[in-house]
């Protein structure tokens, strides 16, 4: 297992997932990145001007995130890259893992947007219903 690739939205149980991303990663002396998916806005009521002011916000505040992981990370003996999309997340999450060829996707259960009436979160069930590789979901 050479590269891992673990979603990352924010949420409680991404900052669980990445965090066994890592212990395996460590442990296999595997590569990780990171994959931040900015969502696509589908708020009809919304102009297209303040669709594209927030869309752009939530995309720096993605990007600001993601170099607070990248810095947490800095001191691991690991190769770490952080990749930030935007679209489908399940979608993007699946065509990046493809793309990358990593050995294994690493998941939180449920996103920022979760229930947790659910036992899994839609982006994490889509994940692993359509994922060519191992999927670990963490909960």
């Amino acid at each position: 297992m050479k590269r891992i690739l673990v979603t990352h939205d924010g949420s409680k149980a991404s900052d669980k997932a990445l965090k066994k991303a890592v212990e395996i990663a460590l442990k296999f002396e595997s590569s990780i990145t990171v994959l931040s998916v900015v969502p696509e806005l589908y708020l009809t009521e919304l102009s297209d001007m303040d669709r594209q002011r927030i869309l752009e916000t939530m995309t720096e505040e993605t990007r600001n995130a993601m170099e607070k992981i990248r810095q947490s990370l800095a001191g691991k003996s690991m190769d770490v890259k952080i990749v930030l999309r935007q679209g489908d997340p399940a979608e993007k999450i699946l065509e990046t893992a493809k793309k990358m060829k990593v050995d294994l996707i690493v998941t939180g259960s449920h996103g920022r947007h979760g229930a947790k009436k659910f036992l899994l979160g839609s982006v994490s069930s889509r994940i692993v219903d359509y994922a060519t590789i191992p999927v670990l979901v963490v909960k």
